[in-house]
């Protein structure tokens, strides 16, 4: 799988913006099932420094997916997603996509700016393709994939309210709710369930939900998709 990693300057120093529900340096390995059956295997790579991008500080998070056994025969699927995460804000900076799915490959490059409006610059490379892309949000949390991963990871233990942020995906904003949900349980330190916006893939008679452990990382997410539920489990 390729792995795009653009060099910034990195310092790995203790602040007092630092988060330490979040891990730096940590590898979290997670089973993929589709019902009963494994079908894949994923893992979240935490960069052990930050990245100090136009002055401030930013993690690294990378994310790469890959199908196995069976699966293969009907599907042969590779992804690799990154981020550049601000550590104050947890807004993306900059982000990778790199979907490999048999002889198709799609590599698209996100790159972002902060100013009255949120302005996303895309690279498709498989395309050839550069286009910009505005969005007016309302101060509401402007995330990506991985970095609503890490919104998630750094709430508080003890989050009791909803949380509505803008979710970017494929040159698309939508709306995207984390609900704490108690009876989802399991003797979880915090459960949330995910409010998916109403698009193809998520639809809305399905459930979506994330399972915290002791450690603050998630144990159990299910996918609830058109195509039926996804499970990541986490090895530990």
């Amino acid at each position: 799988m390729l792995v795009f990693i653009t060099s910034f300057q990195c310092f790995s120093q203790n602040s007092s913006w630092e988060n330490d529900r979040i891990n730096r340096g940590e590898v979290l390995n997670y089973n993929i099932k589709y019902g009963w059956f494994k079908i894949g295997k994923a893992e979240v790579f935490h960069d052990p420094e930050f990245h100090l991008i136009d002055g401030e500080p930013h993690y690294y998070v990378q994310f790469t997916l890959r199908t196995v056994g069976w699966l293969k025969i009907f599907a042969n699927l590779n992804l690799c997603f990154d981020s550049y995460i601000n550590a104050k804000t947890y807004q993306p900076n900059r982000s990778t996509r790199l979907t490999i799915n048999g002889k198709r490959i799609n590599n698209q490059f996100d790159e972002f700016q902060y100013q009255d409006s949120i302005y996303v610059k895309t690279f498709r490379e498989d395309r050839d393709q550069l286009t910009r892309h505005s969005f007016e949000v309302n101060q509401i949390a402007f995330l990506d994939a991985l970095s609503t991963y890490i919104y998630m990871r750094a709430q508080e233990l003890d989050m009791r309210k909803d949380e509505n942020v803008k979710f970017y995906i494929a040159n698309r904003v939508y709306d995207f709710r984390i609900t704490p949900n108690k009876k989802l349980g399991k003797g979880e330190k915090k459960s949330y369930e995910m409010k998916f916006p109403p698009i193809k893939q998520f639809p809305k008679n399905k459930t979506s939900y994330v399972f915290f452990n002791s450690r603050n990382v998630p144990k159990e997410i299910k996918l609830g998709t058109n195509d039926g539920n996804f499970y990541l489990i986490l090895n530990e």
